[in-house]
């Protein structure tokens, strides 16, 4: 008994610090129970050392005790403690909604994807793609630095099929000049690739994007590198003479054309539709409440047939992009030169379109899809029924936004700016490409015509990110309008409080 009185006085000095080790933190920051404890440790007298080296506490006791002493002496409150520890946590994960400067970089990459999908069609058209007969992604950084060298890449170029039968008696020096257009399209891919993955990784390790971001970033950086094995798989199909049709023009697959365009136009909508996506969140939520009024007008049911028409027509804008590689693997353009007809009449005669020759199966049962694919005047016929179909899409989806009393009343002014992008890059498109095909595919026509496909699905992507709903950015809305709303009823009731 008397150990234990003499032992009460350190009980008493040390019943705050020990209260406050038990007390959950919420409590400590909504009462304030943190600074009347350490205002009332402060004044009560230190204890004897004696006194807290007696039997009552153990090792781990002391240790304990010693450190929420350095603590409370150190920190101005437990409360700011307590926030720059929830601070710390915040800044160890992900963000809700990546930065704008992965916006930009977003955007930046695709416009260069935008640059090589044309220049692409530039080394494609000039017949240069054929020039460098070998993969190598590190050494063939480097041009020929030499004349030994030069000789050396002329020489496997002159192995090719492409030399025997097209350019027998081509010289040096204009060898070197395909060569560079398709070393730039090769070097410019690299370049995508490493200013791609690299500030990707940056973005991602100083945790600048969301956590969704940071997966779709991974999935970009994964095309782009199978791009480039895509872009060599086509470039092998031209250089083995088995693997294009005996006696044609030596040309690359008109399969492995279109994935390899098909993939670009993918990691380009890919870039763009994101950078939209964030730059877009960022805008709305600089004021939820009204971000979530323009939502919930976007969420409309009678609008639901206007986004879907819209989703529709990005789907048509890539299939119809797609029909064109075909026309270019196939060379399809240098046919049926005129328009609307194709020959004697609007559709070239059905023996010719159903051409038995095509098919390589005894039954024929291939008959219809290999006709579909490698007849260059079925294909040419698709690749205009496509395009025909997108433009009347289109003007339909035009009449519907500007004559329907209730798109007038409920599409937002952004959007119908958006029906006036997409009409005139189709009409812009669509010139382009009857000038191409009366014309006989001149080079800059058709590079034109390539690039207005690409600013049609651009717009259409633009229009979608106006009118679609993004059900993740609707949430954080949803999550910041209720803690704003919170603080603005509390700060109404501490100032109730206060008069």
């Amino acid at each position: 008994m008397a150990s234990l009185g003499t032992s009460l006085p350190a009980w008493r000095s040390l019943a705050p610090q020990l209260t406050r080790s038990f007390t959950c933190r919420q409590c400590i920051r909504n009462q304030g129970y943190a600074a009347k404890s350490v205002r009332r440790f402060a004044a009560m007298p230190s204890p004897q050392p004696n006194k807290i080296r007696s039997s009552l506490f153990t090792d781990k006791n002391r240790q304990f005790f010693t450190s929420s002493l350095k603590q409370s002496a150190t920190a101005p409150s437990i409360t700011n403690a307590i926030e720059h520890n929830a601070t710390k946590a915040r800044s160890s994960s992900f963000p809700k909604i990546s930065d704008k400067s992965v916006a930009y970089w977003l955007l930046g990459s695709a416009a260069s994807v935008f640059g090589i999908v044309i220049f692409g069609g530039l080394t494609r058209l000039t017949e240069s793609g054929l020039s460098i007969t070998e993969w190598r992604p590190v050494t063939g950084s480097v041009p020929p630095m030499n004349a030994e060298d030069w000789e050396s890449e002329f020489a496997k170029y002159r192995a090719s099929p492409e030399f025997k039968l097209l350019n027998p008696n081509m010289t040096l020096s204009e060898f070197k000049s395909i060569y560079y257009m398709e070393w730039i399209h090769r070097l410019w891919g690299r370049f995508i690739g490493m200013s791609f993955v690299l500030p990707a990784i940056y973005f991602v390790a100083r945790k600048k994007v969301s956590t969704p971001m940071a997966w779709r970033l991974v999935g970009i950086a994964g095309l782009i590198g199978f791009q480039g094995f895509i872009g060599w798989w086509m470039v092998k199909s031209g250089l083995k003479d088995d693997l294009f049709a005996p006696g044609s023009h030596p040309r690359v697959s008109q399969y492995r054309l279109t994935a390899h365009l098909g993939a670009a136009f993918t990691c380009y909508v890919a870039m763009l539709w994101n950078g939209l996506a964030i730059l877009r969140s960022h805008r709305l939520m600089k004021d939820p409440v009204s971000g979530l009024k323009q939502l919930e007008v976007l969420r409309d049911p009678r609008l639901a047939i206007f986004r879907r028409s819209v989703a529709a027509l990005a789907v048509l804008v890539f299939t119809t992009v797609m029909s064109g590689g075909l026309v270019a693997g196939l060379d399809a353009g240098l046919i049926y030169n005129e328009f609307p007809y194709m020959g004697m009449g609007l559709t070239p005669p059905s023996t010719e379109l159903w051409d038995a020759r095509y098919s390589r199966h005894e039954d024929r049962s291939d008959l219809w899809w290999r006709n579909m694919l490698e007849n260059p005047s079925l294909v040419q016929l698709d690749h205009r029924i496509l395009a025909m179909t997108t433009f009347t899409s289109i003007m339909a989806l035009m009449a519907y936004t500007f004559k329907s009393p209730t798109m007038r009343r409920l599409l937002p002014p952004a959007a119908r700016k958006g029906v006036h992008g997409v009409v005139g890059f189709a009409c812009l498109q669509v010139t382009l490409g009857i000038s191409t095909l009366l014309y006989l595919v001149p080079t800059p026509l058709a590079s034109a015509h390539q690039a207005g496909s690409l600013f049609l699905l651009t717009w259409v992507m633009v229009l979608g990110s106006r009118v679609w709903h993004p059900s993740r950015t609707a949430k954080l809305l949803q999550m910041a309008a209720k803690a704003r709303g919170q603080q603005l009823s509390s700060s109404a009731a501490s100032g109730a409080k206060r008069r």
